[in-house]
C-alpha cells in the first residue's frame, strides 16, 4: 500500500508515484508512506537526521520491517527519479563504494526507463 501526504501548495500528480512504487515494490509487501514537503521542512529533516544545514532533495526512513517513508523535496523538478532513489534506499541499495553506487545507478536508469 502507498499513501501520499503533500505538506505544499503545489499541485501534484500522483499516479507516475503509483506505477513506479508497483514496479519497485512488485514482489513485496511493502507501505509506503510519500510526504510531499516544502524546502524549510527538508532543511529541518537533513539537519536532524544527516547533519546537513541544508534542503534535502530525498530523505528515505525504514519504518519498521515492511514499512517506509519518502520524503521528497516538492521544489525539486524530478521527482520521480528521487523517488526511485529514496525506495532503492529502503530496499537495501546504496551507494557506499563505487560497485554498489554504480549497481544503484543501472537499477535506477532500469526502472526511469520502463
Amino acid at each position: 500500500m502507498i499513501e501520499f501526504t503533500n505538506l505544499t501548495k503545489k499541485k501534484l500528480q500522483r499516479g507516475i508515484f503509483k506505477k513506479l512504487y508497483k514496479k519497485i515494490f512488485f514482489k513485496k509487501k511493502f507501505d509506503l508512506s510519500v510526504v510531499f514537503a516544502p524546502p524549510p521542512l527538508m532543511t529541518k529533516l537533513n539537519k536532524k537526521y544527516k547533519h546537513k544545514n541544508k534542503p534535502a532533495d530525498v530523505l528515505s526512513f525504514s519504518l519498521e520491517k515492511g514499512r517506509g517513508e519518502i520524503f521528497l523535496n516538492a521544489r525539486e523538478k524530478n521527482l520521480p527519479y528521487l523517488f526511485i532513489h529514496g525506495s532503492l534506499h529502503l530496499l537495501g541499495y546504496g551507494h557506499e563504494t563505487k560497485f554498489k553506487a554504480e549497481l544503484m545507478q543501472k537499477k535506477e536508469r532500469g526502472l526511469l526507463k520502463s
